[in-house]
């Protein structure tokens, strides 16, 4: 008889260990698979790093643009070594009879301008992409700023118009 007794007291202990190990899980299962309450939007990135990352991306992707285009290259060289006032008129004849290179410009210049935006700060890549932005009614002329450090070039002096 202890024979019966012991598999009967071993079957029971195994039988209230598992209702143990089954209710606890049904108990912790919803709770662990719970999602957090969302949270505020992420703020944007604006570290220096992610800025010159963006900027950098644009210009790259700009040259490899202006490489595989060379007539396109070849234009705006030109124009972009006409005086500012004769440069901007330029641009904008230049993107208002090709306006797929503007379109194709101005989305390779997009997370730029998004950054611009969405961090309201001040970045100029390059004279296309100023030509670019310009050519937008919501985008102002931005001035090149020069990195902390750089030597400064001389400025001609501006000359007044008639």
């Amino acid at each position: 008889m202890t024979t019966a007794t012991t598999v009967r007291r071993g079957l029971f202990g195994m039988f209230a260990g598992g209702l143990l190990a089954f209710g606890s899980a049904a108990i912790i299962a919803p709770v662990a698979s719970a999602q957090p309450a969302p949270g505020p939007a992420p703020a944007p990135d604006c570290s220096a790093s992610s800025v010159a990352g963006t900027v950098s991306t644009a210009a790259a992707s700009e040259g490899a643009y202006l490489t595989a285009n060379p007539q396109t290259n070849e234009a705006l060289t030109q124009i972009s070594a006409e005086p500012q006032p004769q440069a901007k008129q330029a641009y904008m004849a230049y993107f208002a009879e090709n306006p797929q290179v503007e379109q194709q410009l101005k989305a390779i210049h997009e997370p730029v301008s998004a950054l611009k935006d969405r961090c309201g700060l001040t970045v100029s890549p390059t004279p296309v992409a100023q030509a670019v932005w310009s050519t937008d009614d919501q985008a102002p002329e931005v001035p090149v700023t020069p990195a902390p450090g750089a030597p400064m070039a001389p400025m001609e002096p501006e000359m007044p118009t008639a």
